[in-house]
Order: C-alpha cells, then structure tokens, then sequence
C-alpha cells in the first residue's frame, strides 16, 4: 500500500499554461470592461442626439398661433424661439427604438387593459401579438407639439398689470387658468384649452430693486401644421 501512495504524484499545471489561463481572464475582462466602456459612450452619443438643440429663432409668429394667443405689445418683444415637436420626437424615437423592441415582449403579455398600447381595431375584434407590437413601436413616447416661446424685458407695465391682462385676453379665447404661484419676486400660471390640445405658461419677473417689470415671457404648446 506504501508504495502505490508513494507512486501517487501530485500534477502541477505547467507554467506557460498557468498563463494562458491568466492572459484569458485579462483578456475576458478587458474585452468586457470595452464593450460596457462602447455601449456607454454610445447611450451618451444617442441622448445627446436625441435631446439635442432642435430650437430655432423667429422673427415672426404663425397665424395658427396669434389666432390663438394675443401678443402684448409685438413691437417690443425681446425673442421668439420654436421648438418643433415632430423633429424632437423623431431624434426620441430613434434613440429609444432599440430599448422599445426590448420591452414590447413584456408590455404585450401583461398590457391586458391596454394601458401602454394604443388600440387600433374595434373592441369586438381581437388584436393579434404583431397588432400590438407594430402599435407600441409606433406609439410616440413624446409631446409632438410644437413648443413657442415669447420673452419680454423692462416692460414699463406692472408685474399685475401684465397677469391679469393675459388672463383676460385668454379667457376670451376660450382658455382655462388652471393653476396660479406665487414666489418672491415670480409669479406665473397655467392655462389651457384642452378640446384644442393647446396649454402653456406666463411667467413674469419682477425685481423691487427696478421701476419696471424686468421680464415677461409666454411659453405655448401647440399641435404641429
């Protein structure tokens, strides 16, 4: 029995192999540590493309807008910037197309009530798996209205004044004040027209320091021509 334990021998692994073994890993981890560092600059590149810039400057207002919304003195208006809803969506849906496609397995098997996909045939007629993918993926996850925006500064006109002349002049437009603040030297609020899917902001500043209202702006969200 000695001598068959004697002829035991413990085998080490060669050192080269050890290596290999060694360089592997490195190599797996380096290679992993790459992609993950790949993928993250990419996630950065597509949110910056995504929400990047897509605001322009105008000189003048479209009809769509000033039959809607009055504009207080026009001659004085500091800046007018649109943001287009349909190109800012479309930079949205690309980016996020990928992580949609991911997610429409699990959306379609437990969207029994239709809560995320929209529906696109009649109640009595069933949507079949393909109905549903095709309506979530084209389903838009943002607000595809155009977004105006209207600034003022040093207007000779109380911060008051300028509130309640908006409020009136909205009213008559048929808008809702839905929500009214207060906050130092801000105040703004919230209207809306929601049978026109129109909504916004008029916020005002004003500083006790000056003799006049330092800045007005109206901010719109309208449906896109």
């Amino acid at each position: 029995m000695r001598q068959e334990i004697d002829k035991i021998k413990i085998k080490e692994p060669p050192i080269e192999e050890l290596s290999k073994q060694r360089s592997c890993l490195k190599s797996t981890c380096a290679g992993g540590c790459g992609c993950f560092t790949i993928l993250f600059i990419i996630s950065i590149l597509l949110l910056k493309f995504a929400f990047g810039p897509s605001t322009k400057e105008l000189k003048d207002l479209p009809e769509s807008f000033t039959t809607k919304i009055h504009i207080y003195d026009a001659s004085n208006v500091e800046k007018i910037t649109q943001t287009s809803g349909k190109e800012k969506s479309k930079k949205i849906e690309r980016a996020a197309f990928l992580p949609k496609l991911v997610l429409s397995p699990f959306i379609i098997y437990f969207d029994k009530d239709f809560k995320y996909i929209p529906r696109t045939k009649p109640e009595n007629e069933e949507m079949t798996n393909i109905d549903k993918l095709i309506a979530f993926m084209q389903k838009p996850l943002s607000d595809e209205r155009d977004t105006y925006k209207i600034e003022w500064i040093e207007l000779d006109a109380t911060q008051d004044f300028l509130l309640e002349y908006y409020q009136t002049e909205l009213k008559k437009k048929g808008f809702e004040i839905e929500q009214e603040s207060h906050n130092k030297n801000i105040k703004e609020f919230v209207f809306s027209a929601k049978d026109e899917h129109v909504d916004g902001v008029v916020y005002t500043i004003d500083s006790p320091e000056t003799k006049y209202t330092d800045y007005l702006s109206i901010t719109v969200n309208l449906p896109s021509e």
